[in-house]
């Protein structure tokens, strides 16, 4: 999984800023914000590695947010591989 930086540094210029609030949003802890930003990003790009990184990003995001929430315990055993799945097959569908 590429980081944020990474992301931004690969990022079209119509998405830079995006990726800057995307990595303002990380820093501040806000999860939740940071993957709805990605996802954004997510359905605005064409298909390819970009999208595909920002996608790992933002399940990452969602990880992250469960945990601030529930604490480890909220990743345990979860079905974060059915979330991901779920977000490829409605971003290839657009």
């Amino acid at each position: 999984m590429k980081t944020m930086f990474e992301i931004l540094m690969a990022a079209s210029p119509e998405q830079v800023t995006r990726c800057k609030i995307a990595m303002v949003e990380i820093a501040h802890g806000h999860w939740d914000a940071a993957a709805s930003t990605m996802e954004d990003a997510i359905y605005e790009s064409e298909r390819g590695e970009w999208a595909t990184d920002c996608m790992e990003m933002r399940e990452f995001c969602l990880a992250m947010d469960k945990v601030k929430c529930q604490g480890i315990q909220g990743v345990a055993g979860d079905d974060t591989d059915r979330v991901f799945l779920g977000t490829i097959k409605r971003w290839a569908m657009r």
